[in-house]
């Protein structure tokens, strides 16, 4: 199969005017934590985020502009966001077949609209 071909034969949607609300957060904070618990000493080492509070989106949540629902999984997807304002909006980490984490910056301080294209790129 040709380059051409195989460009042509991916899946790809159009979801127009998806609202943005996730903020990014602080990060993650590393913490190590030693305790003795009847002359029992363990080390637990642990992370967790402050402050964030990023958008998760499923495929399945989301309608394309033809009015039809997304699969609820894709293989490989890969999501572009097309800005419609001044305010940005930023995929966080990676996508997965089942979704993505969207986030908006922090000069905005209300929800953006922003228009998605999604493409499962396959194997």
């Amino acid at each position: 199969m040709t380059g051409y071909a195989l460009a042509n034969t991916k899946r790809s949607w159009y979801v127009p005017n998806l609202n943005v609300y996730g903020t990014i957060g602080w990060g993650d904070f590393e913490y190590l934590l030693v305790e003795n618990v009847n002359a029992v000493l363990s080390v637990l080492f642990n992370s967790t985020s402050i402050g964030d509070s990023s958008q998760v989106i499923s495929f399945s949540d989301l309608i394309d502009h033809k009015g039809n629902n997304l699969p609820s999984s894709l293989q490989n997807p890969k999501v572009i966001i097309k800005q419609k304002t001044d305010d940005r909006a930023y995929i966080v980490g990676d996508e997965s077949s089942l979704g993505f984490k969207i986030v908006r910056s922090d000069s905005s301080t209300a929800p953006i609209p922003v228009d998605l294209y999604i493409v499962e790129m396959g194997e």
